[in-house]
């Protein structure tokens, strides 16, 4: 019996096989799903809570989470903004939350005691130059925008500092997957925004064609308006001579028309609607 059992035991027991390198970089799904409901948590609250919310700080987690849930949302409102036929709800709603994206963006400064006044009003400054002058600027911006981007990165400044005292907790909570889910909430964040740069340059020029159709428009029916109150149309003509020739500008798409040829038919629209031609 000794002889057996120390057979058994001289035995080779079959270890554990070793994780690889890429199982080792792999974020546990339990962590990550925790991780997205956080994002969304701190997201929601950032719009909510703390839309205004300029003082305390905020953890990596807290704002690349943020960051990538707002970026997920932006291209969710794009694509059913493309869907029901309004392409700018998703840029609207962009405006809507600039306020809450640099309060967090604030907050994440002070995480590292640095002032947030002169970082992103530097960038506010840098972004109306490039917008109006562009060229140098707009180089400029991009890499304040890069150097500002480094300083997201950075761990909290655990010295208490300008801003009170600093609590990193927040970038514990997921142990050695905190730095990876870190990781994951910024490359979303980053490849979500080059996405929408390209689609944004792309639609650019159909964006400014669209603007100066639109205002066009608007123009020649305000003339609709005038003339037809001179030849003393009722508002309800009025609003039938604009029909009448939003259907001739409609026949137009794709022709060139002159300014003379737009006269004569806003003088038709109105006179087949003016009290004169009813008499006849």
């Amino acid at each position: 019996m000794l002889i057996k059992d120390k057979d058994i035991l001289s035995e080779e027991t079959p270890l554990p096989a070793a994780k690889t390198d890429k199982e080792l970089k792999r974020v546990t799904k339990e962590n990550m799903h925790h991780a997205w409901g956080d994002a969304f948590d701190y997201y929601l609250r950032g719009i909510t809570q703390k839309y205004l919310s300029f003082h305390g700080r905020a953890s990596r987690l807290e704002f690349w989470g943020f960051m990538a849930a707002e970026m997920i949302v932006l291209a969710v409102l794009y694509v059913v903004g493309n869907v029901i036929e309004e392409t700018m709800l998703a840029y609207y709603y962009l405006l809507a939350t600039l306020i809450p994206s640099a309060a967090v963006a604030a907050r994440r400064l002070h995480d590292i005691n640095k002032k947030a006044g002169m970082y992103l009003g530097v960038f506010a400054v840098l972004a109306a130059g490039a917008f109006f002058i562009s060229g140098y600027v707009a180089i400029v911006l991009l890499l304040w925008f890069l150097f500002l981007v480094r300083l997201f990165c950075l761990p909290t400044d655990n010295e208490e500092g300008l801003f009170g005292e600093a609590d990193d907790s927040d970038d514990q909570i997921y142990g050695a997957d905190n730095d990876r889910i870190i990781a994951k909430f910024r490359f979303i964040f980053f490849v979500l925004l080059c996405a929408g740069i390209v689609v944004s340059w792309a639609r650019f020029d159909d964006w400014t064609r669209q603007a100066v159709q639109k205002a066009a428009i608007e123009t020649i029916m305000d003339q609709v308006a005038e003339q037809g109150a001179t030849a003393g149309l009722n508002s309800q003509q009025i609003e039938q001579a604009k029909a009448l020739m939003k259907q001739s500008l409609k026949a137009w798409q794709g022709k060139t028309v002159s300014q003379d040829d737009i006269l004569r038919e806003i003088s038709k629209a109105v006179a087949i609607e003016s009290p004169v031609t009813e008499q006849q």
